[in-house]
């Protein structure tokens, strides 16, 4: 019985992480999204520069769009990946809460 609550705590740690790193992935999406979009209204003579530390680095504007469009996929696959990995723990919760509902069922009852 022990072992099946620590296995329904572990489970719902899981759950918990992979919701928060899917929330911060849907972030950096948006993020990406916008970035992307800021840079379809751009002139192709404007400059474009990017923040590495405490300095603006000039970058060329193909090679940004590049980098986001790249950034992009990443992000839509990890999303992909972590929604699968929710989807798992979801599960494997249900079936442990239910493990752990019929263990106490069979200690409720009385023994004959």
């Amino acid at each position: 019985m022990d072992e099946l609550v620590r296995r329904y705590q572990d489970l719902q740690s899981e759950v918990s992480n992979h919701v928060q790193a899917l929330k911060k992935l849907e972030s950096q999406l948006q993020e990406n999204v916008t970035v992307q979009k800021e840079f379809e209204k751009l002139d192709p003579s404007s400059n474009v520069f990017k923040l590495i530390g405490p300095t603006l680095v000039k970058q060329d504007q193909e090679e940004a769009k590049t980098n986001v469009a790249k950034r992009l996929e990443f992000i839509r696959n990890e999303i992909v990946r972590v929604e699968g990995l929710l989807e798992k723990s979801r599960s494997d919760l249900t079936m442990v809460r239910a493990d752990l509902a019929q263990k106490q069922t069979q200690m409720a009852t009385p023994q004959q």
